[in-house]
């Protein structure tokens, strides 16, 4: 026997995650039963969910930026006409 479940969640998710689940071979309901399964297999989320303070966040985005800054190999854009479209590429 099965049931429905009806979820709520923003557009461009559900369908950046269609995409996802579409090229490893499953559909978004098959996703969502494999992860409710390795929750009750495993007796938790199977992966870490926490919350970081903001300083943590700042201090994370300011590694981050060092690094990409270090990295001869990041991408960059010169041309202010372009940073937009670099930026959502």
């Amino acid at each position: 026997m099965t049931t429905t479940l009806t979820i709520r969640m923003d557009d461009t998710l559900k369908a950046e995650a269609e995409d996802f689940f579409e090229d490893v071979g499953m559909n978004m309901t098959t996703a969502i039963t494999c992860f409710f399964k390795k929750c009750l297999a495993a007796g938790e989320i199977p992966f870490k969910i926490s919350r970081q303070s903001k300083r943590e966040r700042i201090l994370a985005a300011v590694r981050e930026a060092n690094e990409v800054a270090n990295d001869p190999n990041a991408p960059y854009c010169d041309d202010p006409a372009k940073f937009k479209e670099f930026l959502l590429s």
